[in-house]
């Protein structure tokens, strides 16, 4: 028994990395970049390159062979979450001007953008899921009363 022993919730993270197959270790890819042909993965989409150019620049070794591994790591929930005094304010995205996302314009952010398909929408999914919770209540309620009076 270890008194100092604690339990800490934990994400477990199972994943498929690309590795160094010739030197058997896990590779390190250029992951960004800002134009097509820099080698970056998430601009190319080309691992070979991707590995080629990120272990350069780490200076590790590469055999020049890639390959890829299954891998399990465990994150602590809280991995990556900022203190309270640090956490970033909901109005700071979710505001009509000024916000920290207001160059980004291909997706709908509610609190931003308004659409009044979209704000019936949800407005008439909210209705009718409470509607469907009270249906749902009233019908147990009255079956089990209906049940109890033939039982007697």
């Amino acid at each position: 028994k270890d008194e100092s022993a604690k339990i800490i919730p934990v994400k477990v993270h199972r994943a498929k990395q690309v590795f160094d197959a010739g030197n058997k270790i896990i590779a390190l890819p250029k992951l960004f970049g800002e134009a097509k042909g820099s080698g970056a993965f998430w601009v190319d989409f080309d691992w070979q390159k991707a590995v080629e150019i990120g272990m350069k620049e780490a200076n590790l070794p590469f055999s020049g062979k890639i390959g890829f591994v299954e891998t399990v790591s465990y994150w602590p929930v809280n991995h990556m979450v900022s203190s309270k005094e640090r956490a970033v304010k909901c109005e700071e995205c979710h505001t009509r001007e000024g916000s920290r996302l207001d160059q980004l314009r291909d997706f709908y952010m509610p609190g931003r953008d308004y659409s009044k398909p979209v704000e019936y929408a949800g407005i008439g999914l909210v209705l009718f899921a409470l509607l469907g919770v009270a249906a749902h209540g009233g019908l147990r309620i009255f079956f089990a009363l209906r049940r109890n009076r033939r039982r007697g």
